[in-house]
C-alpha cells in the first residue's frame, strides 16, 4: 500500500534488489519541521513482498567524518565483489561513503572524508543528493548535484574506480537537452540498452551514460526524489511524495510501471494509489501488466496505448494479497490466444497450491491477438475458496500463446472498501501488527474513550446500503457510536471474537456520492477491539466514485514547489489521497476510464473544500472540445475535508467506460482541494 511506510518520515527512497530482497535506503524527516527541512539521520528499510517492511539500520551522523547533522540528504548503495557500499548526502555540502559486508550495514566511514564536496572540480559548485550507477560491464558512475546550482546549472557524473571509494575520472556535466524542470536528485537506470536520466517524475534518454539526453516526457507520478528497479520481473518506480501533516513531512511510493516500444515510461494512475503487491476484489478489474511475479518479463503494448500480459506453456503470472474475495468466489479473465487451445490454470499462492479452477481458451481465428479487442474474451471459472485474502497463481498450459489483459470478482453488491491506513484516527486509535488479520495490521484501542475511526466510502447513487465491520476483539463486549454523514446512527455491539477477525453487519442509510462513517468510543471499556477494515455494501449499478488523485495532473510537474498541483495523502480523502494546490489558471486535472453505462445524461458529483471566499471558475470539458460548461466552486470554510460539499453537474456520456472528464481553472482566487468525483447515469438515478 502507498506510502509504503505509514507516517514516519522514510523519504528520497532510492531502492536496490541485493539477495532477492527489496533494500530501500532513505533519508528521514522529522515531523516537527513545519517551517523547513529537519532530517537528523538515514534509514534502511527492506521488504520481501513489497507490503511489510522491516526497519534494518538507523544510520546517525556523528558514526561519520561530518559529525552530528540535521541535514542529512539523500542516500544511495551499490555492491561490488563481496562489499557494499553507502554514499550520503551531507546537505549540499558534500558526499561521503560508507562500507560493510550486509546490505543492512552497519557501515563504517570509508575515506573519513568526503568523496566529493564543494572543492572538488568544478569548486564551488555544490554536490549533493548521489546516485551510483553500475553498467552492464561493471563499471560505476557517481551522479550528483542538481540544475539550479549557479555557475554549472548541469547535474555532473563521473566514474568511480574499482575500489568503489574514489573517482577514476574527474566529475563532468551531463549533457541534457530539453529539461523543463531543472531539479536536483538525478538517478540513472538503464533498460533494453537505453539510458534513463529521471529525477522526479521526469525522464530524458541517451544512448551513451554521459549523454547527451533528450528530454521525453513526465510519468504523472509522485512528485519528489526516485529510482527505478526490477524485481521479479516486474519494475518499479520507487518514490516520494506528501505526507500529513505537512510539506516537510514526506513518504516513499512504490508503483510498477510499463516501457512503451518507443521507450517511453507509463505509469498506471490506479495501482500509483494503492500500492504493490497488494490487490482487492472490490476494485471493478485487476490489470494483469500489475502482477506481483512473473517468469519472464512479458508486457506486450497495445495501440490504444495499455499494456496486456503474454504466456506461454508453462508460464506464470502472481497475484498475491487479493482482499476481501467471498467465498467460492466467481472469477472473470479478459483473454485472448493465438495458436491451439489453451488452459489457464488457476492455483493459491504458488506452482505448488492447490488448486482453485481452471478455464480454457479458445483463440478467435483471424484476429490479432494483441491488438484488436475483438480477439478478447471473457471467460469464468468458479473458485474454490474461502473469504477473505487470496494470493492467485495463474499458469498456462498448451500450444497457444495467451494474453490476458485483466480480470475481476462476480459480486452481488457493489462494495467500497475503506482500511484504516487510509482513514482518520483519532485520540490514540494506532496501527499494531496482527496475524489474524489478511492485512497484517489493525486499529487498535476503539475500546478505550474517545477513540475513533473516520473513514470515506462510496455511497453510489445513494439509498439504503450496509456497513460491514470487520474486527478483532477480546475480553467481552465493547460498544461503539455510528455517526454517518453527521448523523447519529445508534450504538453498535461488538461481541468477544477470541482475537479471531470476524465481521459484524449493520444497515446504514448512504447519500449519493462521498459518505462519511465514523465509529467512535464514548466511554472507557476494560476490554480490547481493534478494527479491520469496513465496506460499505450496497445494490449494483453503474454509479460509482473515482478518486481524482487516480487522474493525471494539468501539467505534469514537482507539485507545491513549482506551484503545481499534486497529489497528497489525506486521511479525510476518499481512498486516502486527493489533489491539492490547483490554484493557477490552466491547471487542473482529467481523469479517463469513466463508466458512462449505457450512455445518455449522467449526474456528476465533484466533493471538495476550499477556504477562500471568492468563488474559483473551472471548465468542464467531457470527451474532449464538443461538450463544455463553466463550474463555480464556493468556499467550505476550510481545506479539510471533512467540511467538504459536493458541486453538481449534469453532463453526456459515451457508454461503458471510455469516458474522460477534465477540469481546468479558468479563473479565481486561491486554491482547491479536490477529493472524488461521483458520476451518477441517470438510468441509474433511482
Amino acid at each position: 500500500m502507498n506510502p509504503i511506510i505509514w507516517r514516519e518520515g522514510v523519504c528520497d527512497p532510492h531502492a536496490h534488489v541485493f539477495n532477492n530482497r527489496v533494500y530501500v535506503y532513505a533519508s528521514h524527516d522529522c515531523p516537527y519541521g513545519t517551517d523547513g527541512f529537519r532530517m537528523e539521520d538515514w534509514q534502511i528499510w527492506s521488504s520481501e513482498d513489497l507490503v511489510n517492511w522491516k526497519l534494518e539500520q538507523t544510520i546517525r551522523p556523528d558514526s561519520f567524518y561530518c559529525g552530528r547533522l540535521d541535514q542529512c540528504w539523500a542516500v544511495d548503495a551499490a555492491y561490488r565483489d563481496g562489499t557494499y557500499y553507502w554514499y550520503f548526502s551531507t546537505g549540499d555540502w558534500g558526499v561521503g561513503v560508507g562500507r560493510s559486508d550486509s546490505p543492512a550495514g552497519p557501515f563504517t566511514d570509508a575515506l573519513g572524508g568526503p568523496l566529493v564536496d564543494h572543492a572538488t572540480e568544478p569548486a564551488g559548485i555544490p554536490k549533493w543528493d548521489p546516485c551510483v550507477f553500475q553498467d552492464d560491464d561493471g563499471s560505476a558512475y557517481l551522479i550528483v548535484g542538481d540544475c539550479r546550482s549557479e555557475g554549472c546549472n548541469a547535474y555532473m557524473i563521473g566514474r568511480l574506480s574499482d575500489d568503489m571509494i574514489h573517482l577514476a575520472e574527474p566529475l563532468r556535466k551531463v549533457e541534457y537537452r530539453g529539461n523543463i524542470c531543472p531539479e536536483d536528485k538525478a538517478s540513472i537506470h538503464k533498460y533494453n540498452g537505453r539510458y534513463y536520466l529521471t529525477h522526479s517524475s521526469f525522464y530524458a534518454v541517451s544512448d551513451c551514460v554521459y549523454g547527451p539526453y533528450e528530454y521525453v516526457g513526465n510519468t504523472g507520478c509522485n512528485v519528489d526524489h526516485g529510482s527505478y528497479f526490477t524485481y521479479r520481473n516486474q519494475t518499479y518506480f520507487a518514490s516520494g511524495g506528501m505526507d500529513n501533516p505537512n510539506r516537510y513531512y514526506r513518504a516513499s511510493f512504490l508503483v510498477p510501471c510499463h516501457y512503451r516500444e518507443n521507450g517511453e515510461i507509463v505509469v498506471d494512475q490506479k495501482i500509483m494509489g494503492y500500492g504493490c503487491g497488494q490487490y482487492d476484489a472490490a476494485w471493478k478489474k485487476i490489470m494483469t501488466a500489475w502482477y506481483f511475479e512473473a517468469t519472464r518479463e512479458c508486457k506486450r503494448e497495445r495501440q490504444d496505448g495499455t499494456f496486456v500480459t503474454e504466456l506461454r506453456d508453462g508460464e506464470c503470472l502472481v497475484f498475491p494479497n487479493i482482499h476481501n474475495v467471498e467465498k467460492e468466489a466467481v472469477l472473470h479473465v479478459r483473454a485472448a490466444a493465438s495458436g491451439e487451445r489453451a488452459v489457464l490454470t488457476v492455483r493459491e499462492k504458488d506452482r505448488k497450491g492447490r488448486i482453485l479452477g481452471s478455464c480454457e481458451l479458445i483463440p478467435v481465428k483471424g484476429k490479432d491477438p494483441v491488438q484488436e479487442k475483438e480477439a478478447y474474451q471473457e471467460v469464468s471459472c468458479s473458485l474454490e475458496n474461502e473469504e477473505g485474502s487470496l494470493s492467485l497463481y495463474f499458469e498456462v498450459s498448451g500450444d497457444a500463446v495467451v494474453y490476458l489483459e485483466s480480470f475481476s470478482f462476480e459480486a452481488e453488491r457493489d462494495r467500497s472498501v475503506a482500511e484504516p491506513a487510509l482513514s482518520l484516527a483519532g485520540r490514540g486509535a494506532v496501527m499494531e501488527p496482527c496475524t489474524e488479520s489478511g492485512r497484517g495490521t489493525v486499529l487498535k484501542n476503539l475500546n478505550l474513550k474517545n477513540t475513533f475511526i473516520e473513514a470515506a466510502a462510496d455511497g453510489g447513487s445513494g439509498g439504503d446500503g450496509e456497513l460491514e465491520i470487520w474486527y478483532q476483539a477480546a475480553d467481552g463486549e465493547t460498544e461503539l457510536a455510528l455517526i454517518v454523514n453527521d448523523e447519529e446512527s445508534g450504538m453498535v455491539q461488538f461481541q468477544d471474537t477470541n482475537r479471531k477477525v470476524l465481521a459484524l453487519t449493520v444497515p446504514v442509510a448512504l447519500k449519493a456520492g462521498v459518505n462519511r462513517i465514523r465509529l467512535e468510543c464514548r466511554t472507557y471499556q476494560n476490554t480490547y477491539l481493534a478494527i479491520d477494515h469496513l465496506i460499505i455494501a450496497r445494490r449494483k449499478e453503474t454509479a460509482r466514485t473515482y478518486s481524482a488523485a487516480e487522474g493525471q495532473m494539468i501539467p505534469r510537474g514537482n507539485g507545491c514547489w513549482e506551484n503545481l498541483p499534486q497529489r497528497e495523502c489525506d486521511p479525510q480523502a476518499f481512498a486516502g489521497r486527493t489533489v491539492k494546490y490547483i490554484k493557477t489558471d490552466g491547471h487542473g486535472f482529467v481523469m479517463t476510464g469513466i463508466d458512462g453505462g449505457s450512455g445518455g445524461r449522467a449526474n456528476l458529483l465533484f466533493h471538495y473544500a476550499r477556504e477562500h471566499k471568492e468563488s474559483s471558475r473551472f471548465r468542464l470539458r467531457i470527451n474532449g472540445a464538443g461538450q463544455e460548461q463553466i463550474l463555480e466552486f464556493q468556499c467550505t470554510g476550510s481545506h479539510e475535508l471533512s467540511c467538504g460539499a459536493d458541486l453538481e453537474a449534469c453532463v453526456e456520456l459515451l457508454s461503458g467506460d471510455v469516458n474522460t472528464i477534465e477540469l481546468i481553472k479558468v479563473g479565481g482566487e486561491g486554491d482547491i482541494t479536490l477529493d472524488a468525483v461521483t458520476v451518477i447515469p441517470q438510468e441509474r438515478n433511482f
